[in-house]
C-alpha cells in the first residue's frame, strides 16, 4: 500500500523562500513519495525547516519561565510556574507533547521520502530529517523521560507504549549517527548557520551525551565544534549582540534557522521586548540588578549592554528594530533563531570534563571562554567543585538568558551531580539540599507540598494521551491517579 505524503503546505512554504513553482505535479495535494525526484526532496527539506523553526519557537521561552528567571512583563501576570506543569491534566504538559508529535510527522515524512533519493541533496535532506528527528526527541525525553518513538509517518492516534529512558535516549544517538554518515556520503561541509550540518550534529550529540553522562564522548564533539575553522567566539558587545539580528554573518552560530517567510514571522522579541508597550516577561528585578556584576575572578562583562538596556522591563537581546536597542535590527521579524552555538560547545566541554573528574582542565576551557567575554579575568588553577559548579551555572546564566536554557541546565546537574539518577531511581545524593542553595529562599523549590521531588525532573504524561491508548502509556512516578 502506498503512503501519500500530504506536503501542498509544506511546498507552498518551501516556495515562497525558494521563489519559484514547482511543475508537472498532479494532484496538488498528494503526492507518492516514489514520484517525488531529488530536487523535490531538496524543496521539500526546505519546507521541513520551517516546521523546525515552529517547534524552536514554541520552546524557546520554557527553560527561563521555568527557572523564576522572569517576571510578569506589562499589562501580563502569571502564577506558580510549576504548577504548570505539575497535573497530568496539565494544559502546558499536553499541549507540548502533541506539539511535538505533531512536527515529529514532517521529520517522519522528509526521511521516508528523503530514502528514495540517490544525490547527495537528497543524502543532505535525509540528514535533515534524522536531525529533526533526533532534536524532537531530545526535547521529549528532557521532559518526559521514556516516551513512544514513532518512526515512520502513522496514525498519531494508534494505540503505542512509552520505550524506557535509556531506549530513547539510544534512537536520538542513532538517528545523530544516521544524519552524520548521510552528510558525509554527501560530502555536506558547514556553509552556513542557517542549514544543518555536520557541526550541527556535533553540537546536538554532545548536548545529548552529556545528558546520559557519557563525558568523553562530550569532550570529542564538542572539540569538533571548537576546532571548525568556519566558527568562532566573539570578542566584542557588538559582534555578539549581531547574533540575534536580521542579515547576521556571526561566527558564533553554529545553526540558527534563518526565519525568512512571507507570513506567520516568529518574532521572539514579542514576548520579552515588544513595540507596542505590551509584552509577557520581564527580568526578575535582582538578575537585572546583578547578573552580570563583576565578581573575584572576571570583571567587565561586555555581554550586559546586549541583554539589558536602561528599562528595567525589557530584555533587549532580541532587538525590535525601534530605539533604546544596542544594535540596529532593521529586519527584527526575520532575526534568526540561535539553537546552537559555539559558547555552548565550551560550557558542555567544560562541564564534561569537570564531572568527568578533571576541574583542572575544566577550568582552562572556561578561561578560553571567558577571556572573550570579559574585561579581566583572574581564574584559579583549581577550585572545589562547588565551586566550580557555582562559576558553571553563573557563566551560563550570563550567556544564554533568555535562550530556554536555565530550567534544563540545573535539571542536567541535579540529576548528574546531586542524587538525581533516573525514572526508576532517585533515593540518594544531595539533591534537596542543593536546589534550595540554587534558589535562596525560595520555598515553591522546597520539595514539601510536592508529592516528591520526581515531580522536579519529570513531567506527568498527558492524561489526555493516557486516555486514547487506553493505558498503554504508563503514568511517571508521583503522578499517579
Amino acid at each position: 500500500m502506498k503512503k501519500y505524503l500530504y506536503i501542498l503546505f509544506l511546498m507552498v512554504l518551501a516556495l515562497s523562500s525558494c521563489g519559484k513553482m514547482l511543475d508537472g505535479i498532479s494532484p496538488k495535494g498528494a503526492i507518492t513519495t516514489d514520484k517525488l525526484s531529488d530536487s523535490d526532496i531538496a524543496l521539500l527539506s526546505n519546507g521541513v525547516m520551517h516546521q523546525f523553526e515552529a517547534i524552536v519557537s514554541n520552546l524557546w521561552f520554557e527553560g527561563d519561565y521555568l527557572a523564576e528567571n522572569y517576571a510578569a512583563g506589562p499589562g501580563f501576570s502569571f502564577s506558580d510556574t510549576h504548577a504548570e506543569t505539575q497535573s497530568a491534566a496539565s494544559s502546558t504538559a499536553l499541549s507540548r507533547w502533541q506539539y511535538c508529535y505533531g512536527k515529529l510527522q514532517y521529520a517522519n515524512l522528509l526521511i521516508d521520502a528523503a530514502k528514495k533519493g540517490v544525490s547527495a541533496d537528497a543524502k543532505e535532506a535525509l540528514g535533515v530529517g534524522y536531525f529533526f528527528r533526533a532534536y524532537i526527541y531530545y526535547n521529549l525525553v528532557t521532559r518526559y523521560g521514556g516516551v513512544p518513538i514513532i518512526d515512520a509517518p502513522t496514525n498519531l492516534d494508534a494505540s503505542v507504549t512509552r520505550a524506557s529512558e535509556a531506549a530513547t535516549w539510544k534512537f536520538i544517538e542513532d538517528d545523530l549517527d544516521r544524519a552524520d554518515a548521510m552528510f558525509t556520503s554527501a560530502g555536506t561541509q558547514f556553509s552556513s548557520f542557517a542549514y544543518v550540518s555536520p557541526e550541527a550534529v556535533a553540537m546536538l550529540r554532545a548536548r545529548v551525551f552529556l545528558w546520559e553522562g557519557k563525558y568523553a564522548q562530550t569532550v570529542t564533539e564538542a572539540g569538533k565544534v571548537i576546532g571548525s575553522a568556519a566558527l568562532s567566539l566573539s570578542d566584542n558587545a557588538a559582534d555578539w549582540a549581531k547574533m540575534f539580528v536580521n542579515g547576521s554573518a556571526s561566527k558564533e552560530l553554529v545553526f540558527a534557522p534563518v526565519n525568512v517567510r512571507s507570513t506567520d514571522y516568529i518574532r521572539l522579541f514579542e514576548k520579552v521586548n515588544d513595540t507596542d508597550g505590551s509584552w509577557n516577561y520581564s527580568p526578575v528585578p535582582a538578575l537585572f540588578a546583578g547578573l552580570f556584576a563583576d565578581k573575584a575572578v572576571a570583571a567587565d562583562d561586555f555581554r550586559k549592554a546586549p541583554t539589558f538596556g536602561e528599562d528595567a522591563n525589557r530584555v533587549i537581546k532580541f532587538p525590535n528594530g525601534q530605539g533604546g536597542q544596542f544594535v540596529a535590527n532593521p529586519a527584527p521579524s526575520e532575526s534568526p533563531l540561535p539553537v546552537f552555538r559555539v559558547a555552548d560547545a565550551y560550557f558542555m566541554k567544560a562541564e564534561a570534563q569537570w564531572l568527568g573528574g578533571s576541574v583542572d582542565d575544566a577550568l582552562l576551557t572556561m578561561k578560553a571562554l571567558m577571556e572573550k567575554r570579559y574585561a579581566t579575568v583572574a581564574l584559579p588553577a583549581t577550585m572545589s567543585d562547588s565551586d566550580f559548579e557555582t562559576l558553571l551555572l553563573d557563566e551560563l546564566q550570563r550567556e544564554f538568558y533568555a535562550e530556554g536554557r536555565r530550567w534544563f541546565d540545573i535539571k542536567r546537574l541535579a540529576i548528574r551531580h546531586h542524587g538525581y539518577v533516573s525514572a526508576t531511581d532517585y533515593s540518594g545524593g544531595d539533591f534537596t539540599t542543593w536546589i534550595k542553595t540554587v534558589y535562596p529562599g525560595n520555598d515553591s523549590y522546597a520539595i514539601d507540598g510536592w508529592n516528591d521531588r520526581h515531580q522536579l525532573m519529570y513531567w506527568p504524561i498527558p492524561q489526555a494521551e493516557r486516555d486514547k491508548s487506553y493505558g498503554a502509556l504508563a503514568q511517571n512516578p508521583g503522578y499517579e491517579q
